[in-house]
């Protein structure tokens, strides 16, 4: 298949996403079905790479209520190339640069999202290399 070839499928959303993507696709002048691509493609770079082992870096934020236990830093500091926190409203900004053992960082992602309000992942490699 073409990398420009499309395939349908039905999402169902809550009323109110729904509400919110038209919302959306007003504001940028296109359709939902590019919002929603565009939104599937940052997810799956996001996550996909944790498909299989792999050295990898990227970037985590977590805005979370307090910041990383010092245990968590030292236990991951084989893949911590630099760490922040910083102060904000009644929380917390953290930034993790990460580099290494993609089994290492999901793990650190999944504890660190346990006690965050929000967290995200930045995977600074191409998923297109990981595929070969």
């Amino acid at each position: 298949m073409s990398g420009n070839s499309k395939k349908r499928f039905g999402v169902s959303v809550p009323y109110h996403v729904a509400e919110k993507l038209d919302n959306l696709a007003g504001l940028f002048h296109c359709d939902r079905s590019t919002i929603v691509s565009n939104a599937l493609n940052e997810y799956i770079h996001e996550n996909l790479h944790e498909d299989r082992e792999h050295k990898c870096r990227g970037v985590i934020v977590v805005y979370s209520r307090s910041p990383l236990p010092s245990s968590i830093i030292s236990r991951y500091s084989s893949v911590i190339t630099s760490y922040s926190v910083h102060r904000m409203g009644d929380g917390f900004i953290i930034v993790i640069i990460v580099e290494g053992s993609s089994k290492l960082i999901s793990e650190l992602r999944r504890l660190v999202s346990s006690g965050s309000r929000i967290q995200r992942y930045l995977p600074l490699d191409d998923l297109n290399m990981l595929s070969q």
